[in-house]
């Protein structure tokens, strides 16, 4: 028994303080997963997904996946720069050690045109996830009876919101998640979900043969434990090839690549482990599908607040 108690005060205060919401090296290639607000920004169908392997091979790490889809509502108004509104979904699901995590919800945001390509929004989203804790996925040092063979389950409300300002070469934004800090009351008395904060930014800058230079910055406030922060550096050529550099300060150098063909793209990035777990060479591999309806042009043109 000692063996499980042990397990588990390693497990909870890992994934309570440190990742309780997945992370994602390409969270550049899918903004709108990281906040509410960005839902129809783009005026078109957006549909994108993404696999996640994190430390492959440490036995227990998180592996996750997500699939989101947003689009604008139809205006009434049919100036440009008239309000609009947009709605999206995500389904996301994330696994590490005993824990499964699986979550679905919708959100909602107000986007406001301003002038001169400036825009600010305005998201919410809601939804339910389930937590799962299955007691046959821990082993203790010696048989023990009292050990639950069995999988508590247990649902919750999942309620976030979001912020969004842009330019035509510049954005930001923050939003939070877990607003409903929910008990889990089926693994202990002080086990919950806590509020998560992160803010994004990037720009852009725009050379004379239409490639483009894009860094970015995401920066995670958890509840506990140090303050991370994923800084990006993209080299696009005319919105069909990308390759880039980033770098997490706590755990990691990141490698992306991405190629475009008509209104289809997919990513992969690698993740070179910077922390202790390094030494098992326990790498981090990421995948992504992505479809925009947007009518194609090159990044120099346009004045998309996602710069693709």
């Amino acid at each position: 028994m000692r063996g499980l108690i042990t397990f588990l005060i390693l497990t909870i205060s890992f994934s309570v303080c440190s990742q309780q919401i997945a992370q994602y090296s390409q969270w550049s290639f899918n903004q709108f997963a990281i906040n509410p607000a960005l839902a129809g920004v783009k005026r078109c169908l957006d549909v994108r997904t993404a696999a996640r392997v994190q430390w492959a091979g440490f036995e227990g790490a998180p592996q996750s996946g997500i699939f989101t889809i947003n689009a604008p509502l139809k205006k009434k108004k049919k100036r440009y720069n008239a309000s609009f509104h947009g709605l999206g979904g995500k389904v996301e699901r994330d696994v590490y050690g005993p824990f499964n995590n699986f979550a679905l919800s919708m959100a909602y945001a107000l986007h406001f045109p301003i002038k001169d390509g400036r825009r600010l929004s305005f998201g919410v989203s809601g939804g339910v996830q389930q937590l799962a804790f299955d007691h046959t996925e821990v082993s203790t040092i010696e048989a023990d009876p009292a050990v639950a063979q069995s999988v508590n389950q247990m649902l919750f409300p999942l309620i976030g919101a979001g912020i969004w300002y842009n330019t035509k070469v510049f954005y930001v934004g923050a939003a939070i998640d877990q607003l409903g800090m929910n008990e889990w009351s089926d693994i202990g008395d002080d086990s919950r979900y806590r509020l998560h904060t992160k803010i994004q930014a990037g720009t852009k800058f725009t050379f004379e043969n239409d490639n483009s230079l894009l860094p970015g910055m995401l920066v995670r406030i958890p509840p506990a434990g140090p303050i991370n922060f994923d800084l990006n550096l993209m080299l696009d050529f005319q919105n069909n090839f990308m390759i880039g550099v980033g770098y997490r300060n706590v755990d990691a150098i990141i490698g992306f690549m991405k190629v475009s063909i008509k209104k289809f793209s997919i990513g992969y990035s690698f993740d070179y482990i910077t922390s202790n777990i390094r030494g098992g060479n326990f790498h981090t591999h990421e995948i992504s599908l992505q479809f925009n309806g947007c009518r194609r042009a090159k990044r120099s043109n346009t004045a998309c607040p996602l710069f693709e």
